[in-house]
C-alpha cells in the first residue's frame, strides 16, 4: 500500500512538472550565472540569450549593462521596456525575457534510497522532488519517521516525517530546496526481526506489518529436524517506554502445526527476537529407524559369515 501510494505521489508531481516550472519563471528572482534569453518582438535584431554575470548584470542588446539579478523576468521586462523606449525610441516595445537555463543549484540526499548521491535540481524543487532523484525510498529499511533536513551553510536541522508525507498526502513538510541542502532518510535499525537457535538459517529479517511468528520461522527457513523444539519457543519484546528491558512471549508451534491453534502464531512487532530451542527429548522414530537399519545392515554381514561383535 505504502510503495503504491509513493508511486501515485510521483506521478501527480509528474504530471505537474509543466505547471510548476512556469510558475517558477513568474516568481523566482534571477541569480549569478542564470541563462535568460532576451527579445522584442517585431525587433529582429533585439535578440540574444545572456548570462547573469558576476556583477549580477546582463548584457542587453543595445543598451549595454543591466542591472537583473534579485529581479523577476517580469520585473526585467518592466525595466527594459523603458530602457528600448528611452535609448532606441521604440514607441511600444513588447519584451519577452524568459529563463533559458537556471544555474546549476544541486541538493544531495542520503540513506535509505536506492540511489544516494547529489544531484542538479530547480528553483523551487521540493523533498519530493529530491526522494525520485533518489529512486525512491528502500521502505523495509528505511526510518520514515526521522528523516532531517540539513539546510545548507546553517546549523539548522529540520525533522521531516516522511511517513506522513507517503502515507496519507501530509505535505506540509515538503519544503522547497535551496542550493546545497542535505536530505537523509536514516536506516531504522529496529525495522527487523531477529531468528536465533535451531533453525537452518539464523538471522535478521526486514520486519513488516502483519508479520507472524510462522512467517519468521519460514524465512529462517523452517526447522532442523530432530533439534527443534517448537513446542518450546521464546519471543522476547522490548518493553515501550523501558529501552533495555524485555518481556518474554511463550508460543507453542507445535500445537499451532498439529491442532491449528493459531494463538499460538503471534503476530509480531518489530525488534522481537525470537530463539527455538533445541530439543532435549529423543526423537522415537528417528531412533527406531536407525535401529532398524542397524539390525538389516548386521544380517547382511552374517549372512556373509561377518560379525562385528
Amino acid at each position: 500500500m505504502l510503495k503504491l501510494r509513493y508511486f501515485w505521489f510521483v506521478c501527480v508531481f509528474a504530471l505537474f512538472a509543466n505547471l510548476a516550472l512556469a510558475q517558477t519563471q513568474e516568481t523566482y528572482r534571477l541569480q549569478q550565472e542564470d541563462v535568460i534569453r532576451i527579445q522584442v518582438f517585431d525587433e529582429n535584431q533585439i535578440l540574444a540569450v545572456v548570462p547573469v554575470g558576476k556583477d549580477g548584470n546582463v548584457t542587453a542588446p543595445f543598451l549595454g549593462s543591466i542591472k537583473a539579478e534579485g529581479l523577476t523576468t517580469n520585473e526585467l521586462e518592466a525595466v527594459l521596456v523603458k530602457e528600448y523606449q528611452r535609448v532606441l525610441r521604440i514607441r511600444e516595445p513588447r519584451v519577452a525575457v524568459t529563463i533559458e537555463r537556471f544555474r546549476e543549484i544541486r541538493a544531495t540526499v542520503t540513506g535509505m534510497v536506492s540511489r544516494p548521491g547529489t544531484f542538479p535540481i530547480r528553483p523551487n524543487d521540493d523533498i519530493l522532488t529530491l526522494l525520485a532523484l533518489g529512486g525512491n525510498v528502500v521502505l523495509d529499511r528505511a526510518d520514515l519517521r526521522r528523516a532531517k533536513l540539513q539546510r545548507a551553510g546553517s546549523k539548522e536541522v529540520i525533522p521531516i516525517d516522511l511517513y506522513a508525507m507517503l502515507t496519507f498526502g501530509d505535505l506540509s513538510q515538503n519544503y522547497q530546496l535551496a542550493d546545497g541542502d542535505v536530505l537523509t532518510v536514516p536506516e531504522d535499525k529496529f525495522n527487523v526481526v531477529n531468528v536465533l537457535g535451531a533453525v537452518q538459517q539464523p538471522f535478521s529479517f526486514p520486519f513488516r506489518e502483519g508479520m507472524t511468528l510462522v512467517d519468521a520461522i519460514s524465512q529462517a527457513r523452517g526447522e532442523v529436524p530432530y533439534r527443534s523444539a517448537f513446542s518450546k519457543i521464546l519471543v522476547y519484546r522490548e518493553n515501550k517506554g523501558a529501552p533495555g528491558t524485555y518481556s518474554v512471549i511463550r508460543a507453542n508451534l507445535s500445537r499451532f502445526f498439529t491442532k491449528g491453534d493459531s494463538s499460538q502464531n503471534i503476530r509480531l512487532s518489530k525488534g522481537d527476537i525470537i530463539f527455538v530451542p533445541e530439543s532435549n527429548t529423543p526423537d522415537m522414530n528417528r531412533i527406531s529407524g536407525i535401529a532398524n537399519t542397524a539390525a538389516n545392515f548386521i544380517f547382511v554381514l552374517e549372512r556373509f559369515g561377518l560379525r562385528i561383535f
